[in-house]
């Protein structure tokens, strides 16, 4: 049965005591690493958020030893520049071997950057950015071990950073690269034909900064994120991009956020889908055929080089379908099952699992392919538990990537409102892509609250408690029932 749903949440009986605007714990989670942002970034004086968001554009929460990429390497949780090691370890009052080594002297030698200089001292207005775009979304991440990490959605970031439309792709954010390191030119149709795609093996922001170096002598045309497939055009397209040494001079470079070795982390649907949109402008402007050949790999086109980028990782298939498609992807989800709570106590919190069949052609990603509120769409949930949802709006990401074909489960936590007396609640949800389409048939967790037992101090002779209430005592037998079925 469907309750209205024209308010929060449809209830019966007293009402349930909504509060005013719903505050977050920035940084939540059951990896140790949240606590450790938290109080690290307590120690600095700096947004706890903005320290686990650009660690999160960096490294993805993972250690990072050596990155090695055309951005330089970099080590820590936040993926400390090498060049910035010994001015971080001296900020910090900490040993360079220990930021290469123990994850918070890392994190407190990153956190000294940013008290020092802001995000831009770790990687440039890219870093800015990457943190703005992360900040807006909320993020939910997980450890090397798997364990989450939380970084609640802001609604409003107060504008970070600014951005310039693409010379030529209109999806794309101009960021020049220096004039040094490409060569000017006056290329036009019939001159270039071939697409080059290359993983940056570094961070966006990084590649970013380090194409804007007049030191480096390399760039591409492109750089596009991994966490949600935003593009920066660097060089022109008339112009030669320094990208594949000596197949530079007929191609249009594309670099995308990531590292081979590990493409089930940076290798995001938003990213193939996004970038298969620009191959696919690039081919109809060129008249270059969309087909895996003439958009070919860094490591197999003939350009004098030992690279291997993208890798084996790399999902040619899918792309090469995805550029003929002119980037749209197909989000399905069918069989759902929901395992719920029947009842709960106020202030009580328990979980949620729902799994979900991926009936569609693109993969569900960590982090992007969330549960969020329906009916309203996008309403405050009377549910949200903080420091485990991503926002009021938004329950959680995919538990693990999913490809198209399989399973995806997806997992969080409810709290029961405020009652005075039992209490029915009703919550809509559905599947999202985040910044793009909803997906799949709406669920509804369907349950009885009641209230917490009363102090007694608080009772009042005429039958209800202090709060207002009518007692309610009589549901206390239903609890701990759960509700399994399918949508």
């Amino acid at each position: 049965m469907r309750w209205a749903a024209a308010i929060a949440c449809a209830v019966f009986g007293c009402a349930v005591d909504k509060g005013s605007a719903i505050a977050q714990t920035p940084v939540g989670g059951d990896s140790p690493l949240a606590a450790m942002f938290v109080r690290v970034a307590g120690d600095a004086g700096i947004p706890a958020n903005e320290l686990a968001a650009a660690a999160w554009a960096r490294t993805r929460f993972q250690f990072a030893t050596v990155a090695g990429g055309e951005a330089g390497d970099s080590v820590g949780l936040v993926g400390i520049p090498a060049s910035e090691v010994a001015h971080a370890a001296a900020l910090a009052g900490v040993t360079e071997a220990a930021i290469a080594s123990d994850p918070e002297s890392s994190l407190r030698a990153a956190a000294a950057l940013i008290r020092e200089g802001g995000l831009g001292e770790l990687g440039g207005e890219g870093l800015v950015r990457a943190v703005d775009e992360a900040l807006a979304r909320g993020v939910d991440g997980r450890d090397a071990d798997g364990r989450a990490i939380v970084i609640a959605a802001v609604r409003s970031t107060g504008g970070l950073s600014s951005v310039s439309q693409g010379l030529d792709y209109a999806g794309a954010t101009w960021a020049a690269a220096s004039t040094a390191n490409y060569q000017v030119a006056a290329r036009g149709v019939g001159d270039i034909d071939h697409i080059v795609i290359h993983d940056t093996e570094g961070g966006f922001a990084g590649t970013v900064s380090w194409f804007q170096d007049p030191a480096a002598q390399v760039s591409a045309h492109y750089v596009v994120r991994s966490s949600d497939g935003h593009i920066d055009q660097m060089v022109a397209e008339k112009n030669v991009a320094w990208h594949d040494k000596c197949f530079n001079t007929t191609t249009v470079g594309i670099e995308h956020e990531g590292y081979a070795a590990h493409p089930e982390l940076w290798y995001t649907e938003a990213m193939y889908e996004k970038s298969a949109a620009l191959t696919s402008y690039l081919a109809d402007k060129y008249g270059i055929a969309k087909e895996h050949g003439p958009i070919v790999g860094h490591g197999e086109a003939p350009d004098c080089s030992d690279h291997t980028d993208p890798g084996p990782g790399w999902a040619w298939d899918h792309y090469i379908e995805l550029v003929k498609a002119g980037g749209a992807g197909e989000y399905l989800a069918g069989d759902l099952t929901v395992d719920a709570p029947a009842t709960l106590t106020s202030g009580e919190v328990a979980t949620v699992t729902v799994t979900a069949a991926n009936h569609g052609t693109s993969a569900w990603d960590l982090d992007a392919t969330r549960i969020g509120t329906q009916d309203p769409q996008d309403r405050d949930s009377a549910l949200f538990v903080d420091g485990d949802w991503i926002a009021p709006n938004r329950a959680t990401g995919v538990d693990a990537p999913t490809v198209a074909g399989a399973t995806g489960t997806f997992t969080f936590a409810i709290r029961g409102p405020d009652v005075t007396e039992p209490t029915n609640v009703s919550e809509t949800f559905q599947l999202l892509e985040e910044g793009g389409a909803w997906f799949g048939p709406t669920f509804e967790l369907a349950l009885q609250v009641v209230p917490a037992a009363p102090d007694p101090a608080m009772t009042s002779p005429g039958g209800c408690n202090a709060a207002g209430g009518a007692g309610g005592l009589a549901a206390f037998g239903l609890l701990g029932l759960r509700r399994r079925r399918r949508v």
